[in-house]
């Protein structure tokens, strides 16, 4: 007679306790690949933003320095700009560029012929901040998904850089007026006048080899070509003075030979968009 062995075996509740348990454990796991992708785009995002601006920034002080040029009655300077993203041909001498191209950066510089001191700060909160690319008296094409259409900005009836004339140029800083309201009710807490961003410098795969991009005919679908930037210039508030007087001085005259630049990048910038915020953001200060 063959006598059987009572092997202990799991039974259903077992098997469905440990089948619970782990399907909590993969869903905790789970839960933090969504969080690891965001952080790995935010940190590519980052990356490149930083490139461009460096890039811009490399830009911007290359004009001023090699391909810088003064009005024809001297009083106005102005530089070129070239860099990825620029769609206007640039000139063959720098006395020929047009205010109304998108390479012509007209610095926003105090009036030569003031003699007389004001306040450090009011020189400051009055002094004009340009955006570029330029967008005062244009009007020009963008692409949506293939699909052509008009852009025209009409924020100011001034000529674009004043026609080379910053005194005739539009002030962007208040182009448009940002009220910070009440989170529990409609009450305008405070209100400030400030630059609104409505075009933007695109770029292309010819950002990272152009004689590459030339040579194979890529086609523009690389991930760079969704960024795009733009820049804004002040004059400085810790700017020099011509009668040498101190920088903590509250009067001086202003000698117009520094500047802050604010370089913007943009990701799936639309032309014509209001109050578009970049997602990087950097500040420089440059010498005329």
């Amino acid at each position: 007679m063959i006598r059987l062995r009572h092997e202990k075996g799991f039974t259903i509740l077992e098997i469905l306790l440990a089948v619970v348990i782990l399907t909590v454990g993969l869903l905790g796991l789970l839960a933090v690949f969504p969080v690891a992708m965001r952080a790995g785009k935010d940190a590519v995002e980052n990356t490149n933003a930083v490139i461009i601006s460096q890039s811009v920034e490399q830009a911007i002080r290359e004009g001023l320095m090699e391909h810088k040029a003064q009005s024809p009655d001297g009083r106005w300077t102005y530089f070129i700009f070239n860099h990825d993203g620029v769609t206007d041909p640039l000139p063959a001498r720098i006395d020929r560029a047009r205010p109304d191209a998108d390479y012509y950066i007209l610095l926003p510089s105090p009036d030569p012929d003031r003699k007389t001191s004001m306040k450090r700060t009011e020189f400051w909160e009055r002094g004009k901040t340009f955006v570029f690319p330029e967008t005062d008296g244009l009007t020009w094409i963008v692409s949506d998904s293939g699909v052509e259409r008009e852009v025209t900005d009409e924020s100011s009836s001034s000529p674009p850089n004043g026609r080379g004339n910053p005194t005739r140029a539009d002030d962007d800083a208040d182009d448009y007026l940002r009220e910070i309201r009440s989170p529990d009710s409609d009450r305008v807490l405070d209100s400030y006048e400030t630059y609104d961003v409505r075009r933007v410098y695109r770029l292309s795969n010819r950002f990272f080899d152009q004689e590459l991009a030339q040579d194979y005919n890529l086609i523009d679908d690389d991930p760079i070509s969704q960024y795009s930037f733009a820049f804004t210039i002040r004059p400085a508030k810790q700017d020099g003075s011509l009668d040498l007087k101190y920088p903590d001085d509250q009067n001086f005259i202003p000698s117009g030979e520094l500047f802050e630049i604010e370089i913007l990048i943009f990701r799936s910038f639309r032309e014509g968009t209001k109050l578009a915020d970049p997602f990087y953001q950097c500040q420089i200060l440059v010498h005329k």
